[in-house]
């Protein structure tokens, strides 16, 4: 089954971009798209976002729990978005308790993948942004991956 079909919502990147590759396209052909355009883009992030959910539509809760891979995800997407995303925010994000949230913000700034920017018009919120290597990361990341799914996939799988 292709990954596409794995996720309904919302819309996927192909249906967002009003077309795609012909299925009989060669490997050749998707590379070359992709060195046409930038490689990480807001609909490619959200790509990322909605692979990742897929998994919760199939897999017991929990069982992936990865608060800071989450947050990159969304910090990513809002960047590229050109948003803001406050700390309450990437909390709801990340689906865990507010504490395990707060200390994964921790390890992400301690790590110096994300910054923490007071609000100048409200002194109680404060955002989290991706810092440049964090930025560049997610794009070698998402660069990484687009190529592995470049190859050929129109290999059905096997049952065992």
């Amino acid at each position: 089954m292709p990954v596409q079909a794995l996720i309904t919502e919302p819309p996927s990147l192909i249906a967002r971009q009003g077309g795609s590759l012909p299925q009989s396209a060669p490997a050749s052909a998707a590379a070359s798209a992709l060195a046409e355009e930038p490689t990480l883009t807001r609909h490619r992030a959200r790509m990322l976002l909605d692979l990742y959910n897929a998994r919760m539509k199939f897999f017991p809760t929990g069982l992936f729990a990865d608060p800071a891979w989450d947050m990159l995800l969304d910090l990513t997407h809002a960047r590229l978005a050109g948003k803001r995303v406050s700390v309450s925010s990437l909390c709801i994000a990340a689906h865990v308790p507010a504490t395990t949230a707060l200390r994964r913000i921790g390890d992400l700034v301690a790590s110096g993948l994300a910054v923490r920017i007071k609000d100048e018009n409200d002194g109680r919120r404060v955002f989290v942004e991706l810092t440049e290597d964090g930025f560049e990361r997610m794009g070698r990341y998402l660069e990484a991956v687009l190529k592995s799914m470049s190859a050929d996939t129109s290999v059905p799988l096997k049952r065992a």
